[in-house]
């Protein structure tokens, strides 16, 4: 057997791939053909350590150990180790492939979203022209943070850039998002993007909204607002959304020109894809585009919902296979 780090033997099969966010884990078993059978869904918060998690993984897999796995966690790697930034988990390549008894790869769980790009079926293009042949790709998405990477090719494949732009300044676009990032100061000094473009962001920008509105609102879901936003049956919720979108618009946006992503700018995250009709009809894409200079031809490059059940998952089986191919 290969050692922990080593690439998977071409054809072997199975592999374990994984998507690790703060709220929920995902498994699957895969082999250079693609998933195989229904994924595993638990609640991250319900395991302590690593060693737990795996544990009840390989109960369910019931087939031995993998050849080979792909773990994407929702927070920074560096020498393969890594922590959930939202949660309390932390990785260690050496515990893993101790515990699995297989090579195992620590990835960011947006890098394999960004690997996963080319090879995800289900996406809603909102606005813009075709992808310029051979451009770099960029995907974000808020979840329980907010993931940001990109895809460029290389020599006949494909490289993945890593990214925790989610943590740079937030940057307001007009007079109501400058009120609101005062407000948002207030109670946290520094303000990110991920401040407001996530589930928990989502419910501050919501108590900022309301407290412009002169009152106080209490804390409530994400999936409240979103169902009350996207009806327009709450107004407060409603101009929370009309926010959110086009903050998100330009966080896209500026990630699009500094990495010059004329491939497409795709949407991933958990919150997204429950608002789908209401992100085509928000400020999202006119936020997108409004970059000076650059606005005409950031008109031509297309953003993409991505619809994918799993693209986490996609993506890590993708990363085992490359380096099966290398």
């Amino acid at each position: 057997m290969t050692g922990p780090g080593s690439a998977p033997a071409a054809g072997a099969a199975p592999w374990l791939v994984a998507d690790i966010g703060a709220t929920h884990a995902r498994f699957a078993e895969a082999g250079d053909g693609g998933l195989v059978g229904p994924p595993l869904l638990l609640r991250t918060g319900d395991f302590a350590t690593q060693e737990a998690l795996l544990a009840r993984v390989l109960e369910w897999s019931g087939a031995g150990r993998p050849d080979a796995a792909c773990l994407a966690i929702a927070g920074p790697v560096e020498n393969g180790r890594g922590r959930i930034t939202n949660g309390s988990l932390t990785f260690d390549t050496g515990v893993l492939s101790a515990a699995l008894g297989c090579p195992v790869h620590l990835i960011n769980d947006f890098q394999a979203l960004a690997r996963g790009l080319p090879e995800l079926g289900e996406l809603r293009r909102i606005g813009g022209g075709q992808p310029a042949d051979g451009g770099l790709k960029a995907v974000l998405g808020p979840g329980s943070g907010l993931g940001m990477s990109m895809l460029m090719p290389l020599d006949g494949g494909w490289r993945v850039l890593p990214s925790e732009g989610g943590h740079a300044d937030l940057a307001p676009g007009n007079p109501l998002e400058m009120e609101l990032l005062g407000i948002l100061e207030g109670g946290r000094g520094h303000v990110c993007w991920e401040d407001v473009l996530s589930g928990p962001g989502l419910v501050r920008l919501y108590q900022a909204v309301g407290r412009l509105w002169g009152g106080e609102v209490e804390p409530v879901a994400p999936e409240w607002i979103t169902a009350r936003g996207i009806t327009a049956e709450e107004p407060i919720c409603h101009q929370t959304l009309e926010v959110f979108c086009g903050l998100l618009g330009s966080a896209a946006g500026n990630l699009a020109l500094t990495t010059w992503a004329t491939g497409g700018v795709y949407l991933g995250g958990g919150i997204l894809p429950a608002m789908a009709d209401f992100l085509a009809d928000s400020p999202l894409r006119r936020r997108f585009e409004e970059r000076g200079a650059m606005s005409a031809r950031f008109r031509e490059v297309p953003l993409y919902l991505i619809l994918d059940p799993a693209p986490g998952l996609v993506g890590a089986r993708a990363w085992l296979a490359d380096l099966a191919s290398a």
